[in-house]
């Protein structure tokens, strides 16, 4: 193809994406992989040790940095930037990121992962509100903060245990009336003397100026009382990052893209891998296993349109 085209498109520099770029340039295809982010969300997991290979878990920060350093050694084509537009012109996939360049391919795989909800909480007006324990946790070490969380599944029990480490307090606050995480993790929250849980809570404003200082929470009788916080981790959830994707598919109601058995979805050429992809199961591993799985069936139509 012509200058800035290639084989394959992977929009996503996580788990899928990256092993679908080694396992596209091992295949024979020139791949492009797109993301600003080694590893893509992986970065946010504080020990990763439910992977083989890792006994006693290896940092997600680490982990996705080798492999993505695994992907460039293998050829493949890493601009470091987002995508700010996929489409087909009716001959090739056309990717556009956020600088204007043009990517061109016969065939693309979304693997762009999932960007956290902020569904059901006040807009984000003030600084000290965060995404990541593990990235901006450490902002708080030696300060005796007080930190707050919102949420109250898995993902909310791992933010507070790991803040539990440099806060002098956190605050978990869930409008639930129970915790919806594992119970292993529950209990190790609940053995902590530093972590305080609010049930039944729902955080309906921000308190302080530019900055955070603290939370307004309503109580499910409907009365309010305000929180003190140097600072507060959301973590109610995750949405499917499809935003760039200008092309129709089949999708679930909360838009995840919906794939044959060959991880194709209803567009042809179109392969979806890893989180943004309609599954039972989200793990890093998984991740990874679709997207091998991707790049070989994209071979597979690639060699199929050429005959």
């Amino acid at each position: 193809m012509a200058s800035n085209g290639f084989d394959l498109i992977i929009v996503g520099s996580g788990p899928a994406g990256i092993t679908a770029a080694i396992y596209g340039q091992r295949l024979g295809m020139s791949a492009v992989l797109f993301g600003d982010t080694p590893g893509g969300n992986s970065y946010m997991i504080e020990s990763l040790e439910n992977y083989p290979g890792f006994m006693g878990g290896v940092p997600g920060a680490q982990w996705g940095v080798s492999a993505f350093a695994q992907a460039q050694a293998e050829g493949t084509a890493c601009p470091m930037s987002l995508v700010d537009r996929l489409y087909h012109d009716g001959k090739s996939f056309v990717a556009v990121d956020k600088n204007g360049e043009q990517y061109l391919a016969h065939a693309a795989i979304m693997a762009c992962g999932l960007v956290p909800n902020t569904a059901g909480i006040p807009p984000i007006d003030k600084k000290g509100v965060y995404f990541c324990s593990l990235c901006d946790g450490p902002l708080f070490r030696g300060k005796n903060a007080t930190l707050a969380v919102i949420g109250g599944g898995n993902m909310a029990g791992q933010q507070c245990l790991t803040l539990s480490k440099v806060a002098g307090k956190v605050v978990l606050v869930y409008r639930g009336a129970k915790l919806a995480m594992e119970a292993v993790m529950r209990r190790a929250i609940e053995k902590l003397d530093n972590i305080e849980i609010h049930l039944s809570a729902r955080v309906t404003a921000y308190r302080g100026g530019e900055a955070l200082d603290g939370l307004v929470v309503t109580t499910g009788e409907g009365a309010e009382k305000e929180i003190d916080a140097d600072g507060v981790f959301v973590a109610i959830g995750w949405n499917p990052n499809a935003q760039m994707l200008d092309i129709g598919v089949d999708t679930t109601e909360e838009g995840y893209l919906k794939t044959n058995g060959k991880l194709m979805t209803s567009f042809p050429g179109l392969f979806a891998a890893g989180d943004i992809r309609d599954t039972d199961i989200r793990q890093v591993v998984t991740a990874c296993a679709d997207g091998a799985r991707a790049a070989t069936y994209a071979l597979e139509y690639i060699e199929g349109v050429r005959r």
